[in-house]
Protein backbone atom coordinates (compact mmCIF):
# COMPACT_ATOMS: atom_id res chain seq x y z
CA UNK A 1 0.00 0.00 0.00
CA UNK A 2 2.72 2.38 1.11
CA UNK A 3 4.78 1.54 -2.25
CA UNK A 4 1.80 2.26 -4.67
CA UNK A 5 0.69 5.38 -2.48
CA UNK A 6 4.46 6.61 -3.06
CA UNK A 7 3.91 5.54 -6.61
CA UNK A 8 0.55 7.46 -6.87
CA UNK A 9 1.90 10.79 -5.66
CA UNK A 10 4.60 11.01 -7.56
CA UNK A 11 3.08 10.70 -11.22
CA UNK A 12 1.39 14.45 -9.82
CA UNK A 13 3.85 16.62 -11.62
CA UNK A 14 1.89 20.32 -10.22
CA UNK A 15 3.28 18.97 -6.68
CA UNK A 16 7.05 20.38 -8.55
CA UNK A 17 5.20 24.02 -8.37
CA UNK A 18 4.44 23.45 -4.35
CA UNK A 19 8.29 21.98 -4.25
CA UNK A 20 9.72 24.96 -5.30
CA UNK A 21 7.28 27.47 -3.52
CA UNK A 22 7.99 25.82 -0.54
CA UNK A 23 11.92 26.30 -1.38
CA UNK A 24 11.63 29.53 -2.45
CA UNK A 25 10.16 30.77 0.87
CA UNK A 26 12.42 28.31 3.21
CA UNK A 27 15.42 29.51 1.20
CA UNK A 28 16.67 32.05 4.10
CA UNK A 29 16.95 29.36 6.57
CA UNK A 30 17.52 25.97 4.68
CA UNK A 31 19.27 27.32 1.26
CA UNK A 32 22.70 27.57 0.45
CA UNK A 33 23.65 31.22 1.48
CA UNK A 34 21.85 30.25 4.76
CA UNK A 35 24.31 30.33 7.83
CA UNK A 36 25.33 26.88 8.25
CA UNK A 37 24.80 27.09 12.01
CA UNK A 38 21.67 27.72 11.58
CA UNK A 39 20.87 25.05 9.17
CA UNK A 40 23.41 22.66 11.22
CA UNK A 41 20.88 23.69 14.48
CA UNK A 42 17.63 23.25 12.63
CA UNK A 43 18.78 19.70 10.42
CA UNK A 44 19.56 18.18 14.25
CA UNK A 45 23.57 17.92 13.55
CA UNK A 46 23.96 18.60 17.40
CA UNK A 47 21.34 15.90 18.13
CA UNK A 48 22.85 13.10 15.69
CA UNK A 49 19.89 12.66 13.55
CA UNK A 50 17.18 14.75 11.97
CA UNK A 51 15.45 17.41 14.95
CA UNK A 52 12.08 17.05 12.92
CA UNK A 53 10.80 13.69 13.85
CA UNK A 54 11.07 14.82 17.50
CA UNK A 55 9.97 18.45 17.16
CA UNK A 56 6.61 16.82 15.19
CA UNK A 57 5.56 15.30 18.61
CA UNK A 58 4.30 18.49 20.23
CA UNK A 59 1.91 19.49 18.17
CA UNK A 60 0.01 16.41 17.24
CA UNK A 61 -0.08 15.77 20.84
CA UNK A 62 -1.42 19.08 21.77
CA UNK A 63 -4.14 18.98 18.42
CA UNK A 64 -5.06 15.53 19.58
CA UNK A 65 -5.34 16.52 22.72
CA UNK A 66 -7.47 19.46 21.84
CA UNK A 67 -9.70 17.47 20.19
CA UNK A 68 -10.63 15.16 23.24
CA UNK A 69 -11.04 18.66 25.11
CA UNK A 70 -13.18 20.64 22.69
CA UNK A 71 -15.32 16.70 22.46
CA UNK A 72 -15.33 16.98 26.36
CA UNK A 73 -16.22 20.48 26.77
CA UNK A 74 -13.07 21.69 28.57
CA UNK A 75 -13.01 25.32 26.49
CA UNK A 76 -9.77 26.44 28.15
CA UNK A 77 -7.91 23.48 28.54
CA UNK A 78 -8.84 23.36 24.49
CA UNK A 79 -7.97 26.86 23.80
CA UNK A 80 -4.51 26.28 25.38
CA UNK A 81 -3.65 22.83 23.64
CA UNK A 82 -4.64 24.65 20.09
CA UNK A 83 -1.90 27.70 20.89
CA UNK A 84 0.44 25.27 22.24
CA UNK A 85 0.07 23.23 19.15
CA UNK A 86 0.61 26.22 16.72
CA UNK A 87 3.95 27.03 18.28
CA UNK A 88 4.81 23.66 17.87
CA UNK A 89 3.61 23.81 14.31
CA UNK A 90 5.85 26.24 13.32
CA UNK A 91 8.75 24.52 14.50
CA UNK A 92 7.70 21.73 12.74
CA UNK A 93 7.46 23.50 9.42
CA UNK A 94 11.08 25.03 10.15
CA UNK A 95 12.72 22.19 11.03
CA UNK A 96 10.87 20.44 8.35
CA UNK A 97 11.81 23.00 5.46
CA UNK A 98 14.94 22.73 6.69
CA UNK A 99 15.27 18.76 6.28
CA UNK A 100 13.35 18.97 2.99
CA UNK A 101 15.37 21.31 1.59
CA UNK A 102 18.28 18.81 0.63
CA UNK A 103 16.17 15.86 -0.16
CA UNK A 104 14.49 16.91 -3.15
CA UNK A 105 16.94 15.62 -5.83
CA UNK A 106 14.74 12.35 -6.68
CA UNK A 107 11.33 12.94 -8.30
CA UNK A 108 9.77 10.73 -5.60
CA UNK A 109 10.66 12.51 -2.09
CA UNK A 110 10.16 15.85 -3.58
CA UNK A 111 6.72 15.39 -5.08
CA UNK A 112 5.72 13.70 -1.65
CA UNK A 113 7.83 16.05 0.46
CA UNK A 114 5.94 18.55 -1.11
CA UNK A 115 2.34 17.17 -0.68
CA UNK A 116 3.53 16.38 3.04
CA UNK A 117 4.45 20.05 3.54
CA UNK A 118 0.84 21.57 2.16
CA UNK A 119 -0.77 18.90 3.92
CA UNK A 120 0.63 20.55 6.75
CA UNK A 121 0.87 24.08 6.66
CA UNK A 122 -3.13 23.52 5.52
CA UNK A 123 -3.51 22.02 8.93
CA UNK A 124 -1.73 24.52 10.55
CA UNK A 125 -4.07 27.56 8.60
CA UNK A 126 -7.30 25.93 10.03
CA UNK A 127 -5.38 25.77 13.71
CA UNK A 128 -4.60 29.32 13.48
CA UNK A 129 -8.17 30.07 12.30
CA UNK A 130 -9.59 28.43 15.31
CA UNK A 131 -7.31 30.25 17.68
CA UNK A 132 -9.03 33.33 15.87
CA UNK A 133 -12.43 31.94 15.91
CA UNK A 134 -11.94 30.95 19.84
CA UNK A 135 -10.75 34.63 20.39
CA UNK A 136 -14.43 35.85 18.97
CA UNK A 137 -16.13 33.59 20.85
CA UNK A 138 -16.80 31.60 18.00
CA UNK A 139 -16.89 28.24 19.39
CA UNK A 140 -19.13 25.96 17.08
CA UNK A 141 -16.63 27.14 14.02
CA UNK A 142 -13.65 26.46 16.15
CA UNK A 143 -14.23 23.01 16.82
CA UNK A 144 -14.91 22.58 13.01
CA UNK A 145 -11.86 24.45 11.77
CA UNK A 146 -9.82 22.34 14.62
CA UNK A 147 -11.28 18.88 13.69
CA UNK A 148 -10.26 19.88 9.83
CA UNK A 149 -6.81 20.87 11.06
CA UNK A 150 -6.34 17.39 12.67
CA UNK A 151 -7.47 15.74 9.20
CA UNK A 152 -5.17 17.88 7.53
CA UNK A 153 -2.04 16.85 10.25
CA UNK A 154 -2.94 13.06 10.30
CA UNK A 155 -2.72 12.65 6.28
CA UNK A 156 0.33 14.86 6.56
CA UNK A 157 1.62 12.55 9.36
CA UNK A 158 1.02 9.60 7.10
CA UNK A 159 3.14 10.68 4.38
CA UNK A 160 5.71 11.79 6.75
CA UNK A 161 5.72 8.03 7.40
CA UNK A 162 6.24 7.51 3.63
CA UNK A 163 9.21 9.47 3.69
CA UNK A 164 11.19 8.21 6.36
CA UNK A 165 10.17 4.35 6.46
CA UNK A 166 9.40 3.71 1.93
CA UNK A 167 11.98 6.70 0.85
CA UNK A 168 14.29 6.44 3.59
CA UNK A 169 14.27 10.48 4.37
CA UNK A 170 16.53 11.11 7.15
CA UNK A 171 17.47 7.57 7.80
CA UNK A 172 21.48 6.75 8.40
CA UNK A 173 22.57 4.94 4.41
CA UNK A 174 25.31 3.35 6.60
CA UNK A 175 22.71 1.40 8.70
CA UNK A 176 23.13 -1.70 7.03
CA UNK A 177 26.27 -1.77 6.26
CA UNK A 178 28.24 -4.65 7.63
CA UNK A 179 31.74 -3.80 8.33
CA UNK A 180 34.21 -6.54 9.26
CA UNK A 181 34.77 -7.18 12.75
CA UNK A 182 37.69 -8.58 12.64
CA UNK A 183 41.22 -7.76 11.29
CA UNK A 184 41.06 -7.54 7.27
CA UNK A 185 43.66 -6.65 4.80
CA UNK A 186 42.37 -3.27 3.05
CA UNK A 187 45.40 -2.39 0.71
CA UNK A 188 49.20 -1.97 0.39
CA UNK A 189 50.91 0.58 2.23
CA UNK A 190 52.74 2.05 -0.95
CA UNK A 191 49.29 2.64 -2.92
CA UNK A 192 48.51 4.83 -0.31
CA UNK A 193 48.79 8.62 -1.11
CA UNK A 194 49.31 11.75 1.00
CA UNK A 195 46.33 13.24 1.31
CA UNK A 196 43.88 11.89 -1.16
CA UNK A 197 41.53 10.09 -0.30
CA UNK A 198 41.05 6.44 -1.71
CA UNK A 199 38.21 4.24 -1.99
CA UNK A 200 38.50 0.30 -1.44
CA UNK A 201 35.80 -2.35 -0.70
CA UNK A 202 36.05 -4.57 1.93
CA UNK A 203 34.01 -7.96 2.37
CA UNK A 204 31.22 -5.47 0.16
CA UNK A 205 31.42 -2.44 1.85
CA UNK A 206 32.45 0.76 0.84
CA UNK A 207 35.64 2.20 3.12
CA UNK A 208 37.24 5.84 2.82
CA UNK A 209 40.98 5.34 3.75
CA UNK A 210 43.35 8.70 3.85
CA UNK A 211 46.92 9.20 5.16
CA UNK A 212 47.64 12.27 6.16
CA UNK A 213 50.95 13.44 7.92
CA UNK A 214 51.73 9.47 8.27
CA UNK A 215 48.89 8.31 10.02
CA UNK A 216 45.88 6.73 8.24
CA UNK A 217 42.29 6.97 8.58
CA UNK A 218 39.05 4.87 7.82
CA UNK A 219 35.77 5.49 7.50
CA UNK A 220 32.46 4.24 5.53
CA UNK A 221 32.63 5.84 1.98
CA UNK A 222 29.14 6.49 1.96
CA UNK A 223 27.77 9.76 3.34
CA UNK A 224 24.74 9.42 5.78
CA UNK A 225 22.85 11.86 4.65
CA UNK A 226 21.73 10.31 0.94
CA UNK A 227 24.43 7.62 0.42
CA UNK A 228 26.73 10.32 -1.60
CA UNK A 229 30.20 8.97 -2.61
CA UNK A 230 32.62 10.78 -0.45
CA UNK A 231 35.77 9.74 -2.26
CA UNK A 232 34.45 11.77 -5.09
CA UNK A 233 34.40 15.02 -2.53
CA UNK A 234 36.77 17.69 -1.65
CA UNK A 235 39.57 16.67 1.01
CA UNK A 236 40.99 19.50 3.13
CA UNK A 237 43.97 17.68 4.57
CA UNK A 238 44.42 20.79 6.76
CA UNK A 239 41.20 20.28 8.48
CA UNK A 240 41.42 16.07 7.68
CA UNK A 241 37.57 17.07 6.46
CA UNK A 242 35.74 15.48 3.16
CA UNK A 243 33.05 17.35 1.71
CA UNK A 244 29.89 15.06 0.13
CA UNK A 245 29.84 16.15 -3.44
CA UNK A 246 26.30 15.84 -3.15
CA UNK A 247 24.65 18.33 -0.86
CA UNK A 248 27.88 19.48 1.00
CA UNK A 249 27.96 17.08 4.36
CA UNK A 250 31.13 17.74 6.36
CA UNK A 251 33.13 14.98 7.96
CA UNK A 252 36.47 14.72 9.79
CA UNK A 253 38.02 11.78 8.38
CA UNK A 254 39.83 11.34 12.00
CA UNK A 255 36.67 10.20 14.11
CA UNK A 256 33.84 10.28 11.74
CA UNK A 257 32.18 13.36 12.84
CA UNK A 258 29.57 15.55 11.60
CA UNK A 259 31.34 19.35 10.75
CA UNK A 260 28.21 20.33 8.97
CA UNK A 261 25.18 19.02 7.74
CA UNK A 262 22.68 18.15 6.01
CA UNK A 263 24.08 14.90 7.55
CA UNK A 264 23.25 14.22 10.97
CA UNK A 265 24.22 10.64 11.93
CA UNK A 266 28.43 10.22 12.35
CA UNK A 267 30.49 8.06 9.88
CA UNK A 268 31.21 4.36 11.22
CA UNK A 269 35.05 3.93 11.73
CA UNK A 270 37.80 1.21 11.46
CA UNK A 271 40.56 0.84 13.80
CA UNK A 272 43.58 0.83 10.90
CA UNK A 273 47.19 -1.41 11.43
CA UNK A 274 49.82 -1.66 9.03
CA UNK A 275 51.48 -4.94 8.76
CA UNK A 276 54.08 -6.25 6.74
CA UNK A 277 53.35 -3.31 4.33
CA UNK A 278 49.63 -3.71 4.08
CA UNK A 279 46.66 -1.52 6.02
CA UNK A 280 44.51 -3.69 7.60
CA UNK A 281 41.18 -2.45 8.86
CA UNK A 282 38.16 -3.33 11.09
CA UNK A 283 35.57 -2.02 12.57
CA UNK A 284 35.23 0.00 16.04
Amino acid sequence: MSRSRVSAIAKISWLDHVSSAVKSLTAPIAGPSASARLKDTLNGVWLGHPLHPLVVALPIGAWTSAAVFDLAGCDSAADGAVLLGIAGGVASAVTGAAQYFDATTEEKPRRVGALHAALNASGLSCYIASAVMRACGKRESARMLSMTGLGFVTGGGLLGGDLAYTLGIGVDRTAFEQPPERWTDAVPEAELPEGKPMRIEVDGTPVLIVRRNGAIYATSATCTHLGGPLDEGEFNPRSCTVTCPWHGSVFDVRNGRVIHGPATAELPRYDVVTEGGRVKIRAL
